[in-house]
């Protein structure tokens, strides 16, 4: 463990996203344990474990503003947006993609127009912007005129077997895997559309598809309820998805937006062999070891999960990518991002 100097600025680091079953969670999480592991004393987490929306508005609007004026911070980290930003205080602020600007029709619109409105505000505040991918700091200088820090996210440490996913689901044999929230720019619509001519060539395989149901057209979740061949286990625990991730034979993300995109990494931690999307994120940092890139179309995606089902990889080639984007690694930029914010 790495001992870091005295001289590091105070921060508070908002963690009520940490609850989240999403990928805001999962960054929190994460980014709180390569807190503990490099030794980073400075970097205080207020408002863990809280899971209820009474519960974070209480905590943004009293606790934390009481806490923050108590213990006078130098610095607050907001990794997710949400909420009222207390004053007072510098603050940085994660940003993990533009969804909400860029294609606002895949949001409802009460929910749409208030990320249009008040992320802004908040964003131009910030005395740190924090990207999680070079794609998506690209995106905050096109849309707001803003600059930002790029940090890549962290990959899980997994010694999971595949042995808890089975016996949860029932699965037996052979699967290929989607995890992640169902919601439009995931492209799950097409992905069960290319499932059928998958299953023409691979009748004995299943699609395993864990994440939870964010939102969409009815007709995809009934889709997922009742198409041959796949098993819909709603939201699963970070254990549950590792194991997931070590029993596949493939598994697949076809995206066609995001700003980092966290199940191919986890998959590559796994040494499991991944398929992403066209999504640019996906691309920038998974190109070059993906098993296959596909297009958005339903015939694309089957084009390249056949062909990845026939490609030799290597489990240690994979393994070796994720460990290179370490929790230690992620928090030690992060905490350089810190510093260069209050000097």
């Amino acid at each position: 463990m790495t001992l870091l100097p005295a001289s590091d600025p105070k921060t508070a680091l908002y963690a009520a996203s940490g609850s989240n079953r999403g990928g805001t969670g999962v960054y929190t999480r994460r980014l709180l344990k390569g807190f503990q592991l490099i030794g980073a004393s400075s970097v205080k987490a207020l408002a863990q474990g809280t899971r209820t929306t009474a519960g974070k508005l209480l905590a943004e609007n009293l606790s934390v503003r009481r806490h923050l004026r108590r213990e006078k911070y130098d610095l607050l980290h907001l990794p997710a947006f949400g909420g009222s930003v207390p004053s007072g205080i510098p603050y940085a602020v994660t940003v993990h993609d533009m969804a909400f600007m860029r294609h606002p029709e895949w949001f409802g619109a009460v929910r749409g127009l208030y990320y249009r409105l008040k992320f802004p505000e908040v964003a131009k505040r910030a005395a740190l912007i924090i990207a999680d991918s070079f794609f998506t700091a690209g995106e905050i200088k096109e849309l707001l005129g803003l600059e930002s820090k790029c940090v890549y996210l962290s990959a899980p440490d997994n010694s999971e077997t595949d042995e808890l996913f089975r016996q949860a689901t029932g699965i037996t044999g052979e699967y290929i895997l989607y995890t992640g929230t169902v919601e439009p720019r995931k492209n799950i619509g097409n992905l069960l559309a290319a499932w059928k001519d998958i299953r023409r060539v691979h009748s004995g395989l299943t699609l395993a598809v864990t994440g939870r149901w964010g939102w969409g057209p009815s007709l995809l979740r009934k889709a997922l309820e009742n198409t041959e061949g796949v098993r819909w286990t709603g939201s699963v625990s970070d254990r549950m998805i590792m194991s997931a991730m070590t029993g596949a034979r493939l598994m697949v993300y076809p995206s066609i937006y995001e700003g980092f995109g966290l199940p191919p990494l986890e998959s590559a931690a796994a040494g499991t062999p991944f398929v992403i999307g066209p999504a640019k994120a996906l691309t920038e940092i998974y190109g070059n070891v993906a098993s296959g890139i596909a297009g958005d179309s339903p015939e694309s995606i089957a084009a390249a999960v056949l062909n990845a089902l026939e490609t030799e990889f290597s489990p240690d080639d994979l393994r070796n990518f994720a460990g290179e984007l370490s929790l230690e690694k992620t928090a030690s930029e992060t905490l350089e991002c810190y510093r260069a914010a209050v000097s």
